[in-house]
């Protein structure tokens, strides 16, 4: 089985950034990483770097790729077109700092998350990294549905929208 690719992401793309974390992948991102940095890593760790700068690219050969799209879904379109970006893992990393995410108990959390939360979600998952709390809110529907969105458009197919299901 081949390994799911992992990403660096410079400064211009940072909501692709997390929005590749939302779907699982191992993607690096700070806000104040400088090129050469990117460039070290990204050859380091066998990462794609991904970039709308187009000398970065010219210095990185084939380890970087040009993101075309300047809007975020049509970003998103692009990379899972070209890297085949067909495995998803919802609820697998952080958004914020690219840790895993691991399921807790419920039981030592209830300050941590607000009162309806506490009583209307079983599942809860945390950062090993930064310890954020996650849960699966209503949400989560919603990101799927552009996930979904994003994967079949990348792979040709066209996608139904949910009202238009049983018509």
């Amino acid at each position: 089985m081949e390994k799911a690719p992992s990403f660096a992401v410079d400064i211009m793309l940072g909501k692709l950034a997390k929005w590749l974390r939302l779907m699982g992948f191992d993607t690096f991102y700070s806000n104040t990483a400088e090129d050469d940095f990117l460039m070290d890593l990204a050859l380091k760790e066998r990462r794609i770097l991904l970039t709308r700068d187009r000398i970065l690219v010219e210095r990185m050969g084939n380890v970087a790729y040009f993101v075309q799209n300047i809007l975020l879904p049509e970003q998103l379109k692009e990379v899972a077109t070209k890297f085949q970006l067909n495995e998803i893992h919802l609820s697998g990393r952080c958004s914020i700092c690219n840790g895993i995410l691991v399921s807790i108990s419920k039981s030592g959390i209830e300050k941590q998350v607000p009162p309806y939360v506490f009583q209307t979600q079983e599942d809860f998952f945390q950062c090993e990294r930064c310890g954020k709390l996650y849960w699966e809110g209503t949400h989560i529907q919603h990101i799927e549905e552009i996930i979904s969105e994003t994967i079949r458009s990348a792979n040709g197919q066209n996608a139904i929208s949910p009202e238009k299901e049983g018509e």
